[in-house]
């Protein structure tokens, strides 16, 4: 890891203060999670109650989502572009062995899988299974991403630590359903009422503890998992996609779009703002996404991206040119990062009943989601225009990465020569010396078995 990216990662990380995301960073001890170092760090409550444990695994997903991780899938999708090091090294899709540690432990610890599980069993004690519900709708957050990007990860054994101190990985397929399992013991638990169900309250700094935003985005959750395993799941995946999204975010004003929440501070804004504040022109926008939407003239360009005289310029363009770079909207510090939203949900609903040849109520959802994004809905469908319309709507989204291995759309080429791009991240050296249960890296995304890398799949509609 060079000098720069030390920095630039230890900068970066000052503006998460509270969610202790970074704590297993620490160089020391060989257990899975170096659990005596997490005492050294101040920003990370040895003991704490449900609430600040909550208030930390909230943050700690806002890290996931507009951190480095999201750094790296917005420039391999082609949505933004490396314009200096260490990010144009991300363009030739070259990562240091240990560049997605701090990621990988997030999903643990410092607000992860021990401290919501350490939630739900407090809550459930005390006979708050609100609380527990919305704890493990935050739980299958994080470890559906680690599934999604790792494949094989630590689930069943993790959260023992340290009674088990090098827990295997569980199969991909095996955390996604057992999320699925999860999930809807999740929603039984969310319904249930009585005086001693109050939820997280104002722990809870986007829905302020209500059940009905917590239920409808644990369905949409449901539904995302289940269009991850569709190319192995086939109809069943889509049966299902249909019936959790139909009872997931349906709100088409954004209300219950589950979003970061940021202050203006330097420690609690968004990470995209602190990125661009300290390293500026660094990374400018993706030639890939500028190009579609300039060939649609689509109205939410100026909400992503700077103008050039006018004009949106990617980073496909000649050497020497000015680049578009995020827009103010995006680049501000309090501006909340979409993570599940309606958009998600009703492309998902347009997806699966497009792969069910049923092009009529594709084109409902699909218009639906167009207008409530303010584009003029454009008609019938098929599988591209879906999932390109996904492609823009989840702008800096890290879903992109995974609409992409299982479509092949949008249709990407390979930056700087490269034969492919990347469908998983390696597992860090530090995890790997630390837990000889780690598997071995190579292909473990099970959900993906026929998408050939460049080649979209079939349109059933």
């Amino acid at each position: 890891m060079t000098h720069t990216r030390t920095s630039h990662m230890r900068r970066l990380v000052s503006s998460v203060a509270g969610a202790g995301a970074l704590a297993l960073v620490l160089a020391g001890c060989n257990d899975f999670l170096k659990a005596k170092n997490l005492t050294h760090n101040p920003n990370y409550p040895t003991v704490g109650t449900t609430g600040a444990l909550f208030i930390s695994a909230q943050a700690d997903i806002y890290y996931q989502n507009e951190g480095q991780l999201a750094r790296t899938v917005c420039i391999w999708m082609q949505q933004c572009g490396g314009q200096a090091a260490p990010f144009s090294s991300l363009n030739l899709y070259i990562y240091g062995p240990d560049d997605y540690l701090n990621n990988w432990s997030a999903i643990y610890d410092g607000g992860g899988l021990i401290d919501l599980k350490a939630i739900e069993q407090q809550s459930l004690a005390v006979g708050d299974s609100l609380f527990t519900g919305q704890a493990i709708v935050l739980e299958a957050i994080q470890m559906s991403m680690g599934a999604d990007i790792w494949g094989n990860v630590p689930y069943s054994q993790a959260s023992q630590f340290p009674a088990i101190k090098t827990p295997v990985s569980d199969p991909q397929a095996q955390v996604y359903d057992s999320l699925e399992t999860a999930l809807s013991q999740a929603i039984v638990y969310m319904n249930a009422t009585g005086a001693t169900n109050v939820g997280a309250q104002a722990s809870d700094n986007l829905y302020g503890g209500a059940a009905a935003p917590w239920i409808a985005l644990a369905n949409t959750l449901k539904a995302r998992i289940f269009i991850h395993q569709a190319e192995k799941l086939g109809v069943t995946a889509y049966d299902s996609v249909l019936t959790y999204a139909a009872q997931g975010i349906t709100d088409p004003t954004g209300a219950g779009d589950f979003i970061s929440v940021h202050t203006a501070t330097a420690n609690t804004a968004n990470l995209w703002s602190d990125f661009q504040s300290i390293y500026a022109g660094d990374i400018s926008a993706g030639g890939t996404i500028v190009n579609i939407m300039n060939g649609q003239t689509d109205p939410r360009l100026p909400a992503y991206f700077t103008d050039v005289g006018g004009l949106y310029i990617g980073s496909d363009t000649a050497s020497g040119a000015t680049l578009s770079t995020l827009s103010a909207t995006r680049s501000a510090q309090t501006f909340g990062q979409p993570i599940v939203t309606y958009a998600e949900n009703q492309l998902m609903i347009a997806e699966a009943y497009c792969q069910l040849h049923n092009k009529p109520a594709a084109t409902t959802a699909f218009n639906a989601e167009q207008t409530e994004q303010g584009v003029t809905p454009t008609g019938p469908v098929n599988l591209g225009t879906i999932m390109t319309e996904k492609y823009i709507a989840l702008f800096q989204n890290i879903e992109v990465w995974n609409d992409w291995k299982r479509t092949g759309y949008p249709v990407l080429a390979p930056l700087g020569g490269a034969q492919q791009i990347p469908r998983r991240l390696t597992y860090p050296l530090t995890e790997r010396d630390a837990n000889p249960n780690t598997p071995p890296d190579g292909v473990q995304n099970p959900n993906d078995p026929t998408t050939t890398p460049g080649v979209p799949i079939a349109s059933g509609c």
